[in-house]
C-alpha cells in the first residue's frame, strides 16, 4: 500500500460532488472505483513487493546490525545471514519468523544457527467499566496507546533480534 500511495497519492482520487460525507447507502463512482481498482493493482504489482522485500530487509538489517555494534568483538570474523519467513501484523500486533545462520566472516562455512526465530509484538490490552462510556474511553485508550508504542512490525522484528543476541552471547 506505501508503494501505491507515492505512485497515487490518496489526494489524486476522484470525489463526487454532493455526496453524503457519511458515504450511507451510496456507493462509489464508476472514476472512484476505476481508481481504486488501479490503486490495488499497483500495491500488488511487482514493484511493490520488490520495495516491501527492500524495506524489509533494511529494517530486519538495521534491528540486528544494533544488537551487535556495542557487543565485545570476538576473536574470529562472523556474518549474520537472516531469512526470513514470515511478518504477519494485523492491526496492533506482529509476529515475525526467520531462520538465522551464523557465518565464518572468511570462509562462509554455518558455524550455528537459530531456526524458527520468532518475535512478537501483542497487541494493546486494557481492563475497563462494562458501560458504554467505559468502553468507549477504554477503545480510546487502546488506541492511542498503540499509536504511542510504535509500528508492530518494527518492534516484533526488534523482539526477535533481542532473543536471538542473548541466545548467541548464552552459545
Amino acid at each position: 500500500m506505501a508503494y501505491a500511495s507515492t505512485q497515487m497519492p490518496v489526494s489524486t482520487r476522484p470525489v463526487s460532488a454532493g455526496r453524503d460525507p457519511a458515504g450511507a447507502g451510496n456507493g462509489p463512482t464508476p472514476e472512484e472505483a476505476a481508481w481504486d481498482e488501479k490503486f490495488m493493482a499497483l500495491s500488488r504489482s511487482a514493484a511493490a513487493q520488490t520495495q516491501m522485500y527492500s524495506t524489509l530487509a533494511q529494517i530486519t538489517r538495521d534491528s540486528f546490525r544494533k544488537r551487535f555494534t556495542e557487543q565485545p568483538s570476538g576473536k574470529h570474523a562472523a556474518k549474520l545471514k537472516v531469512v526470513v519467513k514470515s511478518l504477519i501484523a494485523p492491526g496492533g500486533q506482529a509476529n515475525f519468523s526467520a531462520d538465522v545462520i551464523v557465518l565464518d566472516g572468511v570462509t562462509g562455512r554455518p558455524l550455528t544457527q537459530y531456526p524458527n526465530l520468532t518475535g512478537v509484538r501483542a497487541a494493546s490490552t486494557a481492563v475497563v467499566p462494562a458501560t458504554p462510556v467505559g468502553i468507549l474511553i477504554g477503545f480510546a485508550a487502546l488506541a492511542i496507546a498503540d499509536q504511542i508504542r510504535g509500528d508492530p512490525a518494527y518492534e516484533a522484528i526488534d523482539s526477535a533480534s533481542a532473543s536471538f543476541s542473548g541466545w548467541l552471547l548464552r552459545e
